[in-house]
């Protein structure tokens, strides 16, 4: 659990380098220096919570797929583009966090529309890494995760479809921000 704790830490603070202006060369690339929670009001939280057939408690938590009451995170990805700054949902587990979901989180993209959010992209057990590519003017992302190559997602227009590429370990560390 504590390694989770660590691990998202670190991908709020490296989510503030999505909004550069523009995205490092491999020489530039610097660690991000602010913290990227999503400041969302309760009423954006209770509708992320509700697309995701959830419901929180007055602490703020909801019941896992293990029967765990966990607290989400809403952190910010700046994709860019028509999705602008989505919102990333994550699902932490509790003590039984592998039986969850794998050895990971679950997470979901969700972009704003109107007063509602939809969910773009989901992964289980893995991270996101959200590439200086651009596809339609939206960031591409690779389905991280322990391994040699990793699947690119490209925008399609309503939401990240799989690409039919992978890229290597290095390709990914180039100008990449990681999301848990």
């Amino acid at each position: 659990m504590h390694f989770f704790r660590v691990m998202s830490a670190a991908v709020a603070v490296a989510l503030a380098a999505c909004g550069q202006a523009a995205a490092p060369s491999d020489a530039e690339a610097q660690p991000a220096t602010q913290s990227a929670t999503v400041g969302l009001s309760a009423s954006d939280k209770t509708a992320i919570l509700r697309q995701m057939s959830l419901s929180a408690d007055a602490r703020g938590q909801v019941e896992n797929e293990c029967g765990e009451k966990v607290t989400p995170q809403f952190l910010s990805a700046a994709l860019g583009g028509p999705v602008g700054t989505a919102t990333l949902f994550v699902m932490e587990g509790g003590p039984n966090t592998a039986t969850c979901y794998g050895d990971g989180p679950d997470l979901h993209l969700m972009k704003r529309e109107g007063a509602a959010f939809r969910e773009i992209y989901s992964a289980r057990g893995r991270m996101i890494i959200v590439l200086p590519t651009l596809t339609g003017g939206v960031h591409d992302i690779a389905d991280g995760g322990p391994g040699f190559s990793f699947p690119v997602w490209k925008w399609n227009g309503t939401d990240y479809a799989d690409s039919g590429r992978h890229i290597s370990d290095q390709e990914s560390a180039r100008g990449a921000v990681y999301l848990p």
